[in-house]
């Protein structure tokens, strides 16, 4: 496979935050009336919801869906990813004492496959057939889920998804997710303002490292397959 086979067809990224939210607020205005996003996104932003249970809208370049514990950015451009961090950023810092428990980066690359036969060599690769064909007729993989911990990375746990692409065909999704616990445990009334500031700390330190990250484990993940069928 050439480098230019390993760049992804299609790509996105979102950062998630578990806790406890007002979806009514999440508003367009609200984001620019605090400054977060111009006016003219504001008004031209599409929105679904913004309601005390629910609220979801998407911009230009960002979509945002919050529920009462649950916090979600993403976008599927490559210029805005940091854009994206600066935005929940400045969302959370605004929102500087609301309670977070745990976060996470996400990143997923549907990557295309020169051919379906090298497609269904990919899974064979990582998920032998042998052990399977006795109680399936044409056993295939479906979701392939590794999760372990990285080397100078603070996040709770890291985990690799792979299975078959739903926007390219041939092809594979790669999914990359780096999870955080934020809760302090000891701290008091002052757990809350801990917790955020970490979520923050890490937004800042471990976002572009994730983003080099996730390519360093499609890149591995393709050539090493590929170095598997020559």
């Amino acid at each position: 496979m050439s480098d230019s086979g390993v760049q992804p067809k299609h790509q996105g990224v979102s950062i998630v935050a578990l806790g406890s939210f007002n979806p009514a607020i999440f508003h367009p205005l609200w984001f620019s009336g605090n400054d977060l996003i111009r006016p003219e996104e504001a008004e031209s932003a599409e929105v679904d919801i913004v309601h005390r249970d629910i609220a979801i809208f998407r911009t230009e370049w960002f979509g945002l869906q919050v529920t009462g514990d649950r916090f979600a950015a993403d976008t599927s451009d490559p210029t805005k990813y940091q854009p994206l961090a600066d935005l929940v950023s400045g969302v959370f810092t605004v929102l500087e004492h609301c309670p977070i428990r745990a976060f996470g980066m996400n990143r997923q690359q549907d990557f295309e496959m020169p051919s379906e036969e090298k497609w269904h060599a990919f899974g064979d690769h990582f998920v032998p057939k042998d052990s399977w064909e006795a109680l399936f007729d044409r056993p295939g993989m479906r979701v392939l889920v590794i999760q372990g911990k990285r080397d100078g990375c603070e996040a709770a746990r890291v985990q690799a998804k792979l299975e078959p692409s739903p926007n390219v065909q041939p092809g594979v999704l790669v999914h990359v997710n780096q999870h955080y616990d934020a809760e302090v445990e000891g701290a008091g009334e002052t757990a809350p303002d801990r917790a955020m500031a970490y979520f923050l700390e890490k937004l800042q330190q471990d976002w572009a490292p994730f983003l080099q990250y996730t390519q360093t484990v499609a890149q591995h993940l393709l050539t090493e397959y590929e170095g598997s069928t020559e």
